[in-house]
């Protein structure tokens, strides 16, 4: 139990090491085995990992308290979505991520569903509505059952995070979206530290005998 402690404070002083750029953007809860991300930090890596993701692009990005309001493009489809992150799994090379959608989901102007749009909005759809609208379009990998978005798929050989550190391995996070920023908890904590390391370019420290 000593050896844990000393892994949670080496944790907590890695942070103290980031640069100056990064050490304010992230915070380390020793007592409850989490680590949280300021919602600009969150928006940069997002960025870096869907940017080679075919048929989704993000737009216009901003943190409210509960979520995050995202413009994004899939498939042709443009969107307006109020999204937070419930998990992140990490295995076999693998990615799933599964977001909530507590709030706004609506349908936007775009060029393929132009003639649509007018008809939906007009009657104010609601989420079962799109969602019957948006069911046949989906790219592979990307479900939404009206509650929640699921983006899955295999790990870029390299990249931000690359399918290496996961081939025989696996990482699963919860998250919780608050005013600061987005808690990631993980039953496996060094892991999680391991993954930040690796996101964010900067060295963990050397796990102390016996932790």
């Amino acid at each position: 139990m000593a050896g844990h402690s000393r892994w949670w404070e080496s944790a907590r002083e890695w942070v103290g090491r980031l640069p100056a750029a990064l050490s304010g953007e992230v915070t380390v809860d020793v007592t409850r085995r989490r680590l949280r991300l300021s919602h600009g930090r969150v928006e940069a890596l997002t960025r870096r990992v869907l940017r080679d993701v075919d048929a989704l692009t993000l737009g216009e990005w901003s943190a409210l308290a509960h979520a995050y309001d995202v413009r994004l493009a899939v498939a042709g489809w443009k969107l307006r979505v109020e999204v937070s992150l419930e998990r992140l799994d990490l295995s076999t090379g693998r990615y799933s991520v599964t977001l909530l959608t507590p709030g706004r989901v609506e349908l936007e102007e775009s060029r393929v569903a132009s003639a649509l749009v007018h008809g939906v909005l007009r009657v104010g759809a609601g989420k079962s509505a799109l969602r019957a609208v948006l069911d046949p379009v989906m790219p592979p990998g990307m479900s939404w059952d009206g509650q929640r978005l699921v983006i899955s798929g295999p790990l870029p050989a390299e990249g931000a995070v690359p399918a290496r550190l996961f081939e025989s391995s696996s990482l699963s996070m919860a998250a919780e979206h608050v005013q600061e920023g987005l808690w990631l908890s993980a039953e496996a904590w060094p892991g999680l530290m391991e993954l930040m390391q690796v996101v964010l370019g900067t060295e963990l420290p050397r796990k102390p005998p016996g932790a």
